[in-house]
């Protein structure tokens, strides 16, 4: 295992990066001594991150940006990097809100971005990488926003027809017009783009051509014109799903119901084969390609912190 090996590898040069400390300290005119001695300690912090970016490979916590493109030749000018990290940013915090709370608008706190805790990890070789860490921590319902935010991120960019609107409707409108920036700008630096997070020993990988990224941004503005109202809905509960979904079967055929992190205590009370009226807010998507439309809905949760039922 390669951090097996780093931890390894570190105690070795922290101590002969001690020794050469100590000789350079009993001789402190010596160039050639205190020269070893720096070259070892900078060797050590080396080695150090890259065993704190292995750590957090492994508990899932790197996700790694990969740019490619004429601009991105080992080095990303920082106008371009901050035109696609902002919206990205702004993109993971708003499916991150609506992942929890389960509405897209709202004042979106230092509570989401404290979970979060995405921060810029440091660069890799190879055209241009960025390496971005955040937090695994899990919340009181045994759940990871980030893991969530993450498997939904690569959800959307890697899904077709129906599963993309399912995707869309699951970070909400506002992150999704934000992701569909940053696709702009990264098209408009000329660049591909991608995305690799590896989670619970799942290599999760996402490569931004620049068709890809014609296909994407087309999905998001026909996403963006979508419509939305609330709605009663009764039938029987037919499925519960520890994914954030639920079955209701109703006189049409079944339904499935998205619902937020924060309402997963309140619909454990929901039964199998029980009869249920549910208010909910049902979004309808229209195919820029089919020209189909397409129906999600997400359970409403009052100001009661109380399923609506009806």
């Amino acid at each position: 295992m390669k951090t097996d090996f780093l931890e390894g590898h570190l105690s070795e040069l922290q101590k002969v990066a001690r020794v050469s400390a100590t000789r350079a300290s009993e001789d402190p005119n010596d160039f050639w001594k205190a020269t070893v001695a720096e070259n070892q300690a900078q060797a050590v912090r080396d080695v150090a991150r890259e065993l704190e970016l292995s750590r957090a490979d492994e508990s899932g916590e790197l996700l790694d940006l990969r740019f490619i493109g004429p601009k991105a030749d080992g080095a990303l000018p920082l106008d371009i990097f901050l035109k696609i990290a902002e919206p990205l940013s702004k993109a993971w915090k708003a499916a991150a809100f609506r992942l929890r709370h389960g509405i897209a608008d709202g004042r979106i706190g230092t509570e989401i971005s404290d979970s979060l805790n995405l921060k810029l990890a440091g660069v890799g070789p190879g055209s241009t990488h960025v390496f971005l860490t955040g937090s695994m921590s899990e919340d009181m319902t045994g759940e990871s926003l980030l893991r969530s935010t993450l498997q939904q991120t690569f959800r959307l960019l890697g899904s077709r027809n129906d599963e993309f609107y399912d995707a869309v409707d699951a970070i909400g409108g506002r992150a999704a017009l934000s992701f569909k920036e940053a696709m702009k700008a990264i098209s408009a630096a000329g660049l591909s783009v991608e995305f690799s997070w590896r989670d619970e020993g799942h290599l999760h990988k996402w490569r931004g051509t620049s068709d890809e990224l014609v296909r994407i941004k087309t999905l998001l503005e026909a996403a963006s014109e979508s419509q939305s109202y609330e709605e009663s809905l009764s039938g029987v509960v037919s499925g519960l799903f520890e994914n954030g979904r639920l079955d209701l079967r109703t006189e049409s055929g079944k339904i499935r119901i998205r619902f937020s992190l924060d309402q997963t205590p309140a619909v454990q009370h929901l039964t199998i084969a029980t009869h249920a009226t549910l208010r909910v807010l049902t979004t309808r998507y229209t195919d820029p390609i089919t020209h189909r439309d397409v129906f999600k809905r997400q359970l409403i949760e009052r100001d009661t912190g109380q399923i609506s039922l009806s």
